[in-house]
């Protein structure tokens, strides 16, 4: 799932989309290898920015292979943000101890050191989230050198739509109550959530009901596995669909989901939500309480949030909307309402804006 990453007639005269090749795929659920592509990426990224001479550069959703090729052939005198949105070093232990638990902690631990390295490289963070800022602080981060700027979402591309629409429509999804995932289901994530909540309204004969999950990679895998072993017929798992067509996809729901596991909770903020209120439809999430996702729903209250792994109660919470379209309509209406207020562009360019300046100037100054 990705944004709006080509150019557009609109766009500024100064902006130019350049593509990374390494010549090689990526494998992302084989450890090694991923290690090696992402140390052949960070590679090519390094030479995309000396060649493209920038003032100032920012770095934002990077694995710590990636960071770490960055930190040792980018020269030292140039400015850099590292624009921080997960922890990964916390979700790497987290995923590996599962299996190994050992070996997991031990990655874990040389990875953390990947980000305390980039971390005092860089000359400024911005951190999406207060939460990660104790773990900053750890890396030996000083206070004043980190922003909180919270996610948002593009409130004028991504607007409500009738639930009735032509995506719905091409689905074969008239006349159906829609509960629709969207987005990233990997490692972090709990898949089996959504097909046990489809398998309990086959079994209440809730035929109006579907489940859709849009989604690619192990999460899609587990879900086909589940609907042809046990014979989940009100379960539509699709591939990712495209950008443009997103708000007729996420109007085409009654109910929008999310899902995160405990120890996700963590290191990761499942950014989706934001896309899910800027559309104005209800949002049931399992995810833990103190993420700051799930403070998000309960602040602009659009949805309903439980715990991961509290099945019982997720499935609660749907038929209390399912069961009640004025609270549906209510919290739709009170999502995109907070996302109009929050998501404002230019209040968010603006601070970026004034941090760029800031580094600039300060470039300046050193040269």
């Amino acid at each position: 799932p990705r944004g709006a990453v080509e150019a557009r007639a609109d766009d500024p005269p100064g902006l130019t989309i350049l593509p990374i090749i390494t010549g090689a795929g990526m494998d992302k659920y084989a450890f090694l290898r991923r290690v090696l592509d992402e140390r052949s990426y960070g590679a090519a990224l390094a030479k995309a920015v000396m060649d493209t001479a920038p003032d100032l550069f920012i770095t934002c959703t990077t694995p710590n292979d990636v960071l770490d090729m960055l930190r040792t052939k980018l020269p030292r005198s140039l400015r850099m943000i590292w624009w921080l949105q997960d922890i990964y070093s916390v979700g790497i232990k987290s995923v590996l101890n599962r299996k190994l638990p050992f070996f997991g902690s031990v990655v874990g631990w040389v990875y953390r050191g990947k980000e305390k390295r980039f971390g005092r490289r860089a000359d400024h963070i911005v951190s999406i989230t207060p939460d990660f800022l104790p773990f900053l602080q750890r890396l030996g981060v000083p206070a004043q050198k980190v922003t909180v700027i919270e996610n948002w979402a593009p409130v004028n591309e991504i607007t409500p739509l009738p639930h009735d629409n032509d995506w719905k429509r091409e689905q074969g999804l008239s006349g159906k109550t829609v509960i629709l995932y969207s987005g990233t289901l990997g490692l972090k994530h709990n898949p089996a959530l959504l097909s046990r909540t489809a398998l309990h309204y086959q079994l209440q004969k809730r035929d109006d009901v579907v489940m859709v999950v849009a989604t690619q990679g192990l999460g899609a895998e587990f879900l086909r596995g589940e609907v042809a072993a046990r014979g989940v017929r009100n379960l539509k798992v699709l591939p990712w669909q495209p950008y443009e067509r997103l708000p007729e996809v996420l109007s085409s729901a009654d109910i929008l989901t999310a899902i995160i596991e405990p120890d996700a909770g963590l290191f990761s903020v499942p950014s989706k939500i934001l896309s899910c209120l800027c559309v104005g439809r209800p949002v049931v999430a399992a995810i833990p309480a103190d993420n700051l996702a799930a403070r998000t729903i309960r602040n602009a209250r659009a949805g309903l949030v439980v715990e991961p792994g509290d099945e019982t109660g997720f499935i609660a919470r749907l038929d209390r909307l399912l069961a009640d379209a004025a609270l549906r309509d209510e919290m739709g209406a009170n999502g995109r309402a907070y996302a109009e207020e929050h998501f404002d562009i230019a209040t968010i360019a603006g601070r970026f804006l004034s941090l760029a300046g800031a580094e600039a100037s300060a470039s300046l100054q050193d040269s």
